[in-house]
């Protein structure tokens, strides 16, 4: 028994994959354009000497400030591309509403006049936008033409934004975590010196955490997307400290596009 045992869990080892040597982690940064006196300022953010990919929120005040200055760091630029509840939208189930169509075409024609150096694209919010099949499908048509990647930010378990970019033969790949978790951001608004910092060391201790979370899965399946947002003083103390040590580790770190397929 005690040998049979043994055999069976030297076969189970063997059939296990086995982890990647050199794992492929993206790490996108969301929200640029919107900065605020007390968010981490862009100029930080584009002096980090690794790949990293900027997701730039068209009609924002420093929209096209950032699209002018990412290429010049040597960094990759994306759209940071909002449906709702940016716009209003009905969304039917069985069909794609011309008007929300019309709506979606002239934002995303504006976006690329503010952003022309953009290499891809990916979703802000649109919680319902991106489940809803129909519109999906017509936008991705839309886009194929402009030759860029796209990512689905994945921020909800029922998008279908992933799928339709594939079945269109975009480039694709899809978001496997949020590094900044979603907590309650009104605290890292606050004037209280000690306030604000707990929120930094908050935020720097959930980044740390998820991003550990996405190194193990891309260790598992060779590659992985991380999120993040610029505004955090915590994210960015996190990716600056722990990025080192993953690529010493031997993980390395890539620009968005370079997972797509």
């Amino acid at each position: 028994m005690i040998v049979h045992a043994l055999l069976l869990a030297a076969q189970c080892l063997a059939q296990a994959p086995a982890p990647v040597e050199h794992p492929r982690i993206a790490i996108v940064i969301d929200d640029f354009g919107l900065t605020y006196k007390k968010d981490v300022p862009d100029e930080q953010w584009m002096r980090i000497d690794w790949p990293i990919t900027f997701a730039d929120m068209p009609q924002s005040p420093r929209t096209k400030q950032v699209a002018a200055e990412t290429p010049k760091w040597g960094h990759e630029l994306i759209i940071h591309f909002p449906f709702d509840p940016f716009l209003s939208l009905k969304l039917p189930k069985d069909r794609v509403d011309p008007r929300d169509l019309q709506k979606v075409e002239a934002l995303l024609g504006k976006a690329f006049r503010e952003v022309p150096h953009a290499v891809g694209l990916n979703n802000h919010r649109s919680y319902r936008a991106t489940m809803n099949k129909p519109l999906m499908k017509a936008f991705m048509s839309v886009l194929k033409p402009h030759g860029i990647f796209f990512l689905d930010s994945h921020v909800g378990p029922k998008t279908v934004a992933y799928e339709e970019a594939r079945r269109a033969g975009i480039p694709a790949a899809e978001n496997s975590i949020f590094l900044d978790g979603g907590h309650e951001p009104k605290a890292r608004r606050s004037r209280d010196p000690m306030v604000l910092a707990e929120a930094i060391a908050k935020d720097k201790a959930v980044c740390e955490h998820y991003l550990r979370v996405v190194a193990g899965i891309a260790k598992k399946k060779g590659q992985a997307v991380a999120i993040g947002h610029h505004y955090y003083h915590g994210t960015y103390e996190c990716l600056t400290d722990e990025v080192p040590k993953l690529r010493a580790e031997g993980f390395q770190f890539v620009f968005a596009s370079a997972l797509a397929r």
